[in-house]
């Protein structure tokens, strides 16, 4: 999944999975990514012990990201020294300072962050991360709301933040991602409730048509 950005292609990541099925269906449609929740109070959330059973296979090229809310320093570093891991992704209310302490791991970092009425390039920036990820904002959740943010808003921030990688997130479907993608131009998508069955159980017939969807020119 990094170096981020693929000259002419969108990034795919797809986030909350729980399993090696579902894991191997979805690089076999061709998704750059998959993200596993370790926040215990997620519908998806996989502790280590029960994500190390899979984890280790998955074919090398496809990036395995660590989907973290407010973890506790010695848990992160149980994660991001796991060897099962390739990107971590900070979902919480971690501060600019965490992040730049979790670089000591030598990982990539993104930093998801809800869109909301104050956020501007100048914000986004703020973040020393290698890549910001916008989420729909959801009072008391983080994440895998299905709720689908401002495109236009969007679109604006990606392009004043370019050539900084920019992830789409929120409410993407089979049916809206190559609409989200004309209107936004992001470097990646992220998907997770809407490509499921139910919440950590996906559907590989939507997982194949969404990143079918993010390959239309």
């Amino acid at each position: 999944m990094f170096p981020f950005p693929v000259p002419g292609r969108v990034l795919t990541k797809i986030c909350g999975l729980t399993t090696l099925t579902d894991a191997l269906d979805a690089a076999a449609a061709g998704a750059d990514a998959i993200g596993v929740n370790f926040y215990a109070k997620s519908k998806r959330y996989q502790p280590l012990e029960a994500a190390a059973l899979w984890l280790d296979h998955l074919p090398s090229g496809l990036s395995r990201v660590a989907v973290l809310v407010n973890t506790p320093d010695d848990e992160l570093h149980r994660i991001a020294t796991s060897g099962l891991i390739d990107v971590l992704q900070f979902h919480g209310d971690e501060s600019p300072e965490a992040l730049q302490q979790a670089r000591r791991y030598g990982l990539p970092v993104i930093k998801a962050l809800p869109l909301l009425p104050d956020t501007s390039a100048d914000s986004l920036r703020a973040w020393p991360a290698d890549a910001v990820l916008l989420d729909a904002y959801a009072p008391g959740t983080y994440g895998g709301t299905g709720h689908t943010i401002d495109w236009t808003r969007a679109a604006a921030l990606i392009a004043a933040m370019a050539p900084f990688p920019v992830i789409l997130s929120g409410g993407l479907t089979p049916d809206n991602t190559a609409a989200a993608i004309a209107a936004t131009r992001p470097a990646g998508i992220d998907a997770a409730s809407g490509v499921e069955f139910s919440p950590g159980i996906k559907d590989p017939a939507k997982v194949r048509a969404l990143i079918q969807a993010s390959r239309i020119p």
